[in-house]
């Protein structure tokens, strides 16, 4: 079993947004920086839609079937 088919969720890009953003967020509370959860989300978004216009893969590791 590969570590995709294992975790397949890693798989879905909406999954992975969100816990990019899950991620964001709680540490910039750790570090006691106030943000909105829906602005972390926005920011998220826009990065990965910049890299994907530069020819960066968000799934670089996905097998193609």
């Amino acid at each position: 079993m590969t570590f995709y088919e294992k975790y397949k969720q890693l798989q879905n890009e909406a999954f992975l947004e969100e816990l990019l953003t899950d991620i964001v967020y709680s540490t910039m509370c750790l570090e006691n920086q106030e943000v909105v959860k829906s602005k972390v989300n926005e920011i998220v978004l826009s990065t990965i839609k910049e890299q994907q216009l530069k020819g960066h893969q968000f799934l670089a590791n996905q097998t193609h079937q």
